[in-house]
């Protein structure tokens, strides 16, 4: 009898799929156009389907955003907590930038809609179901860091500094492919540039937190 673990994956319906279609859609234009500057027509026609239809899988723009940001966000929360729930030195914190990358990765779009929730109008719907999230993964960041062992002699500000240039360091790689053109650097995501990604995420993290 197989396990969980070697059960096929289960086979989405029809439903599951053409929800997906239009996450995909949406998460794409949104973080192009911003919240404000998407319409749930423009979404529908990515999607291939009449705008109506997205009410059959979403209560309306504010509930679809959400649920983009969940799909995206939910494992990295996760991933996050039970990460620092088993750190236990600073090997430990020091990977983490590099795992939040490989997160990233499955949804790059993301950064994109941090830098708009952080710098935009802070009364938009969309801004503040981001910002919501950021706060929480701040927080959690924040916690850990104060109880960090190797910490104990930063003040609260010099904590948060950490933390943001970490954050600016992860989410700012996936918003520089234009810069890697002009570069010669090649694509973002090719494997090679990922590695030497994480490799510079390492030695600077591990420098700020030691210093």
């Amino acid at each position: 009898m197989l396990t969980d673990e070697e059960q096929p994956p289960r086979r989405q319906t029809k439903g599951e799929r053409t929800a997906t279609r239009i996450m995909d859609v949406a998460e794409e234009l949104f973080a192009t156009q911003g919240y404000d500057g998407t319409s749930l027509r423009q979404i529908a026609q990515g999607a291939e389907i009449k705008e109506p239809g997205l009410y059959n899988h979403f209560s309306g723009k504010p509930g679809l955003y959400e649920a983009v940001l969940h799909r995206a966000l939910n494992p990295m929360a996760m991933a996050l907590t039970q990460h620092l729930e088993q750190a236990s030195g600073l090997r430990d914190y020091t990977d983490l930038p590099s795992i939040m990358t490989d997160l990233l990765l499955q949804h790059p779009q993301m950064a994109a809609l941090f830098q708009q929730a952080l710098q935009g109008d802070r009364n938009s719907v969309g801004n503040q179901l981001v910002t919501g999230w950021l706060e929480k993964l701040f927080g959690q960041g924040m916690h850990s860091m104060a109880n960090m062992g190797s910490t104990e002699d930063q003040d609260r500000a010099t904590q948060a500094i950490n933390l943001v240039a970490m954050f600016n360091l992860t989410t700012g790689y996936f918003l520089s492919q234009r810069a890697l053109d002009s570069l010669g650097g090649g694509q973002l995501q090719d494997p090679e540039n990922i590695a030497r990604q994480k490799r510079l995420l390492h030695k600077v993290v591990r420098a700020m937190l030691i210093s």
